[in-house]
């Protein structure tokens, strides 16, 4: 829900300044499982395939004590709980020749546990390795790329490692290029108010 928030604030900006974009690919994984509930192993996506190891998903508040981003919801834990970390594979998505941005959220493990390394690839397009401490807190991460003719593609995060205990997951988006600036803007403020929130 909070990812269909900030993406309809963003599609409401982008209208006033004349840009007429749509969200090519979304998920933010709530509509995920039962309400409020974190399953392991869990491989029953709507908009993703585990093609290889396993993942978790995360209902914040759980009791391992990990929280999702902007603390609500729910997200994925890449290094699921079968000793085989998972590679989740988006549903194929259309891409015209233009000039996109792939965006998601990630943080470390928040339990302690050795660096994880994840490679992200969104088709021909991009190809980055993120390695992340367990302490290292919640980013919005956003990746330009061009498409010079229409094609289909999908996203995939590749979780190496094998300890039940990987890189957190969450918010993943495709949007047109006008769009990318007015969704980081946006996403800083509800990183704003949520921190304000737990402040109190």
């Amino acid at each position: 829900m909070k990812l269909h928030l900030l993406l309809g604030l963003v599609a409401g900006l982008l209208f006033t300044t004349g840009a007429h974009a749509t969200v090519i690919f979304q998920d933010d994984f709530d509509s995920e499982g039962a309400p409020g509930a974190s399953v392991l192993n869990y491989n029953s996506f709507t908009n993703w395939t585990v093609t290889d190891g396993s993942v978790d998903l995360l209902a914040d508040p759980n009791s391992w004590g990990i929280g999702c981003a902007g603390g609500t919801g729910k997200c994925v834990d890449m290094d699921g709980s079968s000793g085989n970390a998972g590679t989740l594979n988006s549903n194929m998505f259309t891409l015209a020749a233009g000039t996109y941005a792939l965006l998601f959220d990630i943080s470390g493990n928040q339990r302690n546990a050795p660096d994880d390394t994840m490679e992200v690839m969104l088709g021909g397009f991009l190809n980055e390795t993120f390695v992340l401490s367990a302490s290292a807190p919640w980013q919005t991460i956003i990746r330009g790329f061009t498409v010079m003719e229409e094609t289909t593609s999908y996203i995939s995060f590749n979780h190496n490692g094998g300890d039940n205990i990987g890189i957190i997951l969450d918010n993943v988006a495709v949007v047109p290029e006008p769009g990318t600036l007015a969704l980081l803007g946006l996403g800083l403020l509800g990183l704003g108010a949520a921190r304000r929130r737990a402040a109190t």
